[in-house]
């Protein structure tokens, strides 16, 4: 599938406050406009940060993810006085390096937040060979992407194909929507359908 990618370095070993996150977001400024309107892979390179703040993460990592999510359920932008508010946005955010005690702060920071992200290799483009999931994902949902990421592609009907489970081409219909709203997948039209692939080959929980 088709899509862009940008990689995101922070200024800075020490990342506090939402100003400084903002700062650092500035190579996105094409997204405020709406100038690009293609799939973008946005790699947060935090292998130079030696710590990080909430508010920093909140700014960055967690306003793309938001801005992603609703860009899944069909939101609008409401605050058009301020640049920073949220607004639908085809962007996937991954966390590149990063030492432990970073990786635990962005770990917790989603996990309170029901977020999830992916942490990727350096020196890798999608798809990604090994990736390790950060946050709390859900078992079935991670089993889904796990399951696509072996087929290589996969629509929902071909999930109930493929599986023993009793569950309806709905019910994987839904599995794959909210694995778009975490964005662990990118998505094409395919006829009527919608056809699913992983940014990652092989998935794991983060530890």
């Amino acid at each position: 599938m088709k899509f862009e990618m940008v990689r995101i370095r922070p200024l800075g070993e020490h990342l506090f406050g939402a100003t400084a996150g903002q700062r650092d977001l500035e190579i996105l400024s094409p997204l405020m406009t709406g100038a690009v309107t293609a799939n973008l892979v946005a790699e947060f390179d935090f292998s130079e940060t030696t710590s990080i703040s909430g508010s920093y993460l909140r700014a960055t990592l967690g306003w793309c993810l938001a801005c992603g999510r609703m860009h899944t359920e069909g939101g609008k932008r409401s605050d058009f006085s301020d640049p920073w508010a949220l607004r639908p946005l085809p962007m996937f955010p991954v966390v590149v390096g990063g030492l432990r005690e970073v990786l635990e702060e962005i770990h917790d920071f989603l996990i309170h937040r029901d977020l999830v992200s992916l942490l990727v290799p350096a020196t890798e483009t999608p798809p990604y060979q090994r990736v390790a999931i950060l946050g709390r994902l859900d078992d079935f949902l991670l089993m889904t992407l796990q399951r696509i990421a072996s087929m290589g592609t996969a629509t929902a009907q071909e999930l109930k194909g493929s599986s023993e489970e009793k569950i309806t081409v709905g019910g994987w219909s839904n599995r794959l929507v909210a694995l778009l709203a975490h964005r662990l997948v990118l998505r094409k039209k395919e006829g009527k359908t919608w056809r699913y692939e992983t940014l990652g080959k092989e998935h794991e929980p983060w530890a």
